[in-house]
């Protein structure tokens, strides 16, 4: 922050020099007399040349008397602007504007930096944040991905109950198309947390990219399974339609495109796509259908013609819920090392917090340990008091839960407690928050 300031100055300092300097000591004035001293010397020759002319009798006396009086006046004039600058009043206006500006300069970049700058831009807490925050948005480079991967692999050979670690795991694998490993971690990460439509649909995702984005009976019963946890599982719902669809069961893939329809929100981008869909697939299945005329253009959710339906390729669908784009869903479960720390009626508070600066939830719900492991959503209606932040303007969050014996919410010493070791963005599911430390 000092050096910060420094430049600043020394800036301002050399804006005021550059500016004020040349108008106090005078160049334009020094100009300006040198542009005289030219003028009188064209002047004197121009007399020269008169007397010449006169001389040589090619102009008449009248005509001499006029042009000389003419070219005195004009000697006189450039003599008076010469005294002027030798007593110094020509230099008035100049050195005043010298001494407005050199007020009005640092006052306006003070004025200019208050309204549109960042005074904590050079601050390194700040800047850590910003890194933080771009890291998050901009991704890491492959080399990181797949030191992650490796550690997480480690770390999870010694520790293979670790629900949170497989979870991440997953999505690392995901993220670099490593999708083998995916369905693996998913596959641990649903033996360990049963009965998670998100995870289940995840899986089948991550199962599907694998055998070259075709869905298998084996996977379509999974999605199923999904469904049948959660109806409203919104990934399970496109798959399948698509799966439909690819089969030519148009009506059927009508059918999921409907529920889908019902549970992505107002503003979901691909709303007239999915409407589109549904026409399309009632038209080819022969079914009646109110919903808009036929569009000739409708195609698969990942944009595929309706006229040339491909034979079983789907695109993987975003790991981020469209239903609930501001909230954060997964399970909570309890290490089994400290079950018997915990009675059936001690308090669950479950809580999302901004991943950088205060450390206050933005949404949090509470339950018992004997709904343990329990299935959460966050939303952006579960905020601490009227007035407080709320998911609706936070990005990135850390999820994390914590059991207290005595109801309150405030932390206290032997509480049990975990969080997701990153912080994820809002709109995530299928996120897994493991209590397996004791607050000290």
């Amino acid at each position: 922050m000092t050096i910060f300031i420094i430049l600043c100055v020394l800036m301002c300092v050399a804006a005021v020099a550059a500016v004020c300097l040349p108008l106090w000591f005078g160049s334009r004035a020094k100009a300006e007399s040198d542009r005289r001293s030219q003028v009188l010397a064209i002047l004197q020759q121009q007399a020269n040349d008169l007397e010449a002319e006169r001389a040589a009798g090619r102009i008449d006396q009248d005509e001499y008397e006029e042009t000389r009086s003419e070219l005195e006046r004009r000697v006189l004039e450039e003599a008076k602007h010469e005294e002027e600058i030798k007593s110094g009043r020509s230099m008035m206006m100049p050195r005043v504007l010298a001494v407005v500006l050199l007020v009005v300069i640092p006052a306006s970049a003070a004025v200019a930096y208050y309204a549109l700058g960042r005074y904590t831009a050079m601050d390194p807490a700040f800047i850590e944040m910003m890194e933080r925050q771009s890291a998050n948005s901009r991704g890491h480079s492959q080399r990181d991905m797949q030191k992650m991967l490796d550690d997480l692999k480690a770390r999870l050979a010694e520790d293979p109950r670790n629900a949170q670690g497989w979870f991440l795991l997953a999505r690392t694998a995901a993220s670099m198309n490593r999708f083998d490993d995916a369905v693996e971690a998913f596959k641990k990460l649903n033996a360990l947390v049963p009965n998670n439509a998100d995870i289940m649909a995840d899986m089948a995702d991550m199962m599907a990219a694998a055998n070259g984005k075709v869905i298998t009976p084996e996977v379509e019963k999974l999605l199923q399974d999904a469904l049948k946890v959660d109806p409203n599982q919104w990934k399970a719902l496109a798959l399948l339609a698509m799966q439909s669809w690819d089969r030519e069961r148009y009506a059927q893939a009508a059918q999921y495109w409907e529920r889908l329809l019902k549970v992505v929100p107002p503003d979901f981008p691909d709303r007239d796509q999915i409407a589109s869909n549904i026409n399309e697939a009632k038209r080819l299945g022969g079914v009646n259908d109110s919903i808009s005329a036929v569009s000739p253009n409708a195609g698969g959710a990942g944009g595929k013609s309706a006229a040339a339906p491909s034979s079983t390729a789907v695109e993987p669908v975003p790991t981020a819920s469209p239903a609930t784009m501001s909230a954060v869903a997964g399970t909570v479960t309890l290490d089994a090392a400290l079950k018997d720390q915990t009675s059936p009626d001690d308090t669950v508070f479950i809580y999302a917090r901004p991943a950088s600066g205060s450390r206050m939830p933005v949404a949090f719900t509470k339950v018992k340990v004997k709904d343990l492991p329990y299935n959460f959503e966050l939303n952006e209606t579960m905020r601490m008091a009227m007035g407080a932040e709320t998911l609706a303007n936070t990005k990135i969050v850390v999820v994390g839960a914590r059991i207290s014996k005595t109801g309150n919410f405030m932390p206290q010493p032997g509480d049990l407690e975990g969080e997701m070791d990153q912080p994820v963005e809002v709109g995530d599911r299928g996120l897994i928050v493991t209590i397996r430390k004791v607050r000290q």
